[in-house]
């Protein structure tokens, strides 16, 4: 039996490569961070271990990195099996409306939810290195003052990011749904 590509589950596989290679570096660095936290070096900042700790704001951070590892990694490559099945397994390559669907679902679902998890992470970051003690290589700030000027800047652009996201993916499941019953009709 011959096996059918499917072009767009190969473009979503890419994108979960490329998303991956950035959550590597961003680990690499957390974990770098720690590291020369430990011996008294703050050059990437205090330690994420003691962010993650410390909770409150630097909880955005957490779930900002388990939502960019879930959702923008993890949901983007899983999608690729969705694309693969209509494509591949079913015969039904998408055209017109569709074709351009899915790209609206790729890019903007995509690099949406991979937007504003990072976003969210970094502000958590930035937050909870502000909390910690200066001797920890924080910033020794109030929560008032980290709520103010760190996490309410970026509340906004996160919620318009996530409504980004969330157009692409509902345009996405417009563009499998309707492909899948068409492609069921044959």
């Amino acid at each position: 039996m011959e096996t059918i590509r499917s072009r767009w589950a190969g473009r979503f596989i890419g994108l979960t490569f490329a998303l991956g290679g950035v959550a590597w570096l961003i680990f690499t660095l957390l974990v770098l961070g720690n590291v020369l936290a430990g011996i008294g070096n703050f050059t990437l900042g205090p330690a994420s271990s003691r962010i993650v700790a410390g909770g409150g704001a630097g909880s955005w951070f957490t779930m900002g990195i388990l939502s960019f590892l879930l959702v923008g990694i993890g949901g983007i490559g899983f999608t690729a099996f969705f694309y693969q099945a209509i494509e591949g397994t079913m015969g039904a390559p998408l055209t017109g409306w569709r074709n351009i669907g899915a790209a609206i679902h790729l890019v903007l679902g995509g690099l949406g939810s991979a937007g504003a998890s990072l976003l969210m992470a970094w502000g958590g970051f930035q937050a909870g290195a502000a909390l910690l003690a200066t001797d920890a290589g924080g910033g020794g700030q109030t929560v008032g003052y980290v709520h103010a000027n760190i996490l309410n800047p970026i509340a906004v652009p996160i919620a318009g990011l996530m409504g980004i996201a969330l157009l692409g993916y509902l345009v996405g499941g417009i563009v499998l749904a309707t492909a899948w019953m068409a492609a069921r009709k044959r």
